[in-house]
């Protein structure tokens, strides 16, 4: 029963934070929204040209040179999906002490894979200008949900036991 709990709060949050506007502009309000598209352009730019690509970036917007690029709109920055799976760790059994590093860590993991994502998201754009919404709507759940699902499977054989 605590993990249905879990999971229909974690989903209920992730959906306040990510569709509801009081929520997201609290989040816009306190710059969050701005300091991960900050955070997710500089280190997806920097992977693509570690790979080669001339990029070119300008606030929220990146772009191979060539393509017609993407935006970091606030749905891409990956709120739901990071909310989803604190929520759902919190009300998870286990050690705080265990949570309080395993959140973050679980966060940066999280945030490292949208940015994959988001380079295969460019990568195929600029090879195929006319794939990105098939593409964009098809790796981010392939990549993200898995990930959130092992996080949590890892969570409760590890740390969630009970005593």
């Amino acid at each position: 029963m605590r993990y249905a709990i879990s999971f229909f709060l974690a989903w209920l949050v992730s959906a306040l934070v990510s569709d509801f506007p009081f929520f997201r502009n609290l989040i816009k309000s306190i710059k969050l929204d701005s300091e991960l598209t900050n955070l997710m352009i500089f280190t997806t730019e920097g992977l693509l040209n570690i790979f080669g690509f001339a990029t070119s970036s300008n606030g929220n917007f990146l772009t191979i040179i060539g393509a017609p690029g993407v935006t970091f709109a606030y749905g891409c920055l990956g709120f739901r999906e990071l909310s989803f799976f604190i929520v759902f760790i919190i009300f998870q059994s286990g050690e705080f002490k265990h949570k309080a590093w395993y959140i973050p860590s679980g966060i940066v993991l999280l945030i490292l894979l949208n940015v994959i994502r988001v380079v295969i998201i460019v990568w195929q754009q600029y090879l195929n200008p006319d794939s990105f919404q098939f593409v964009h709507d098809t790796v981010s759940p392939i990549i993200m949900y898995p990930a959130i699902f092992f996080l949590w499977i890892f969570w409760v054989n590890i740390f969630g036991k009970q005593k």
